[in-house]
């Protein structure tokens, strides 16, 4: 597999990292092009774009939060944290029933279009980007579905329960997680983007070390455990990576994968251009990659190298 990506069989991957039974048995960086065209030569000391990953970072918060009572539980309503928008919410009663849940499972019912380039205008995204108040741009979007009854990609209710963080706890989503989870896990070389107005870019905007992208994979695996520390709840990741959306395999800001029968449970933090933080329980293992391919979240090519080589060979390392 590594000789496939420096033939370039496999084209602009930055890093390949696995962890097997709490071991870090894999760790391969090469050169590419970031998101911008630059080219780079990739390493294990230098921060990378996790883009959409960052949504289930946030999750993890919003759990923390939970476990602290800053924030009562998942089916409390988003409104009661934004009194500042009481006009948004009495404009359409319906927007009253969206609840931390529905933001979390991505079915708020909010009209919303990410699919377009993210070099159009038209996309959602680039509007939230370009207004001046993206939490304000974000919930006046018309209620095209009632909240918790249907999916649909929203990044910017993902930056809503960043926001939520704030008003629950007085720490900006950064500041959070550096108190209560980078800091407990070692992570210490971290960028998370703000926009103008100090909100937290939680739907994309966090950079990490490949390592430190393995560590949030690993504590998901050991149930909110870090080194015996209980940093989130049990409880929490295991709602966290069962199917929360009803019509799609999706949980609070985590991808449900799998590919039986090799593999019969596995989730991810899948983020644009190839950022993967995947948990495949069944085999204690977690694989972190990094790259540029921009396309599907979770396509090739470490769809294809999970597939092709990493399963077929922790899967004959587990029966033997």
């Amino acid at each position: 597999m590594v000789k496939r990506v420096r033939d370039g069989g496999y084209q602009n991957i930055h890093g390949i990292l696995l962890i097997r039974n709490g071991k870090l048995v894999v760790e391969e960086y090469f050169a590419g092009q970031d998101s911008t065209g630059t080219a780079r030569a990739f390493d294990r000391e230098m921060l990378h774009e996790m883009h959409s990953a960052t949504k289930s970072v946030n999750a993890l918060l919003i759990g923390i939060a939970i476990d602290q009572g800053l924030i009562r539980d998942v089916n409390q309503k988003i409104a009661s944290f934004f009194p500042e928008y009481a006009d948004v919410f009495a404009a359409d009663s319906g927007k009253a029933a969206i609840s931390v849940k529905d933001c979390l499972s991505m079915t708020a019912g909010l009209s919303w279009d990410e699919s377009l380039p993210y070099t159009d205008p038209r996309n959602d995204h680039v509007g939230m980007n370009n207004s001046s108040d993206p939490i304000r741009y974000v919930l006046e979007r018309p209620l095209a579905t009632k909240p918790g009854t249907r999916f649909l990609y929203n990044s910017g209710i993902s930056i809503v329960l960043g926001e939520i963080i704030y008003k629950a706890s007085g720490l900006r989503a950064d500041e959070f997680a550096q108190a209560h989870l980078f800091a407990p896990l070692g992570i210490r070389h971290y960028y998370w983007q703000r926009y103008p107005n100090q909100v937290v870019q939680t739907g994309g905007g966090l950079s990490l070390r490949p390592r430190d992208m393995a560590k949030i994979g690993s504590l998901a695996l050991n149930g909110g455990r870090w080194r015996g520390k209980q940093i989130v709840s049990e409880a929490w990741i295991r709602e966290s990576v069962r199917q929360q959306a009803p019509d799609l395999p999706y949980g609070y800001q985590w991808w449900l994968l799998g590919d039986p029968p090799r593999v019969s449970e596995a989730y991810g933090a899948l983020g644009r251009g190839g950022q993967c933080i995947v948990v495949v329980p069944e085999l204690e293992m977690v694989a972190v990659f990094t790259g540029w391919n921009d396309g599907p979240m979770f396509g090739t090519p470490p769809s294809e190298m999970l597939k092709r080589y990493i399963l077929p060979a922790a899967s004959r390392m587990k029966a033997s």
